[in-house]
């Protein structure tokens, strides 16, 4: 029997591979002109009506935490305007860092969803002018000692950076890849 270069150990795997990050890739990268088919069209406006329904309700829970804010000062220490769920420290910041991925990553699909469509340059101020909104708000009703402001941030853009790894990589290994034919 000849070894044939199709029927190697190797090609199968990178075979394997090319269709995991298709099934990966495929579904999310930007929209191409010959991809706007009626199909398209309505996949994404349930995407953007499922991503704008997250981002408004991570932005409000993150603007008026569980359980809300202390009303005034106390002996006991509690500041006016500070979130009374702060008070249980590990399940707060929990809280604070699901809440921010989950307002970033909804931002983001928003963001990656109008883009190449009309008025994109100001949905894409909105949402940047929505983040510095957030990010100030859960700063103010957050003790500063509570939370790792430096991890919250660090977390913010994880979405985003997975996921243009995840199209850099596959444009790399995927569109480039000499078995595509």
């Amino acid at each position: 029997m000849e070894n044939h270069p199709k029927n190697t150990t190797s090609t199968r795997i990178k075979s394997k591979i090319k269709v995991c990050f298709k099934f990966i890739a495929e579904p999310t990268r930007p929209p191409l002109e010959g991809d706007l088919k009626q199909e398209t069209h309505d996949i994404r406006n349930v995407l953007l009506a499922g991503a704008a329904l997250i981002a408004t309700v991570t932005f409000q829970a993150g603007i008026s935490p569980p359980g809300g804010v202390w009303q005034s000062d106390d002996k006991l220490g509690h500041k006016a305007g500070r979130a009374i769920y702060s008070d249980q420290r590990i399940p707060f910041q929990i809280f604070l860092l699901c809440n921010t991925i989950a307002l970033t990553s909804s931002s983001f699909l928003l963001l990656c969803l109008t883009f190449r469509y009309p008025y994109f340059l100001e949905v894409f101020i909105a949402t940047i002018s929505m983040m510095g909104t957030y990010g100030s708000a859960i700063y103010c009703v957050t003790p500063y000692e509570s939370v790792s402001f430096r991890l919250i941030f660090l977390a913010a853009p994880v979405p985003m950076v997975i996921r243009v790894l995840i199209w850099v990589f596959s444009a790399v290994f995927y569109y480039k890849c000499p078995m595509n034919g």
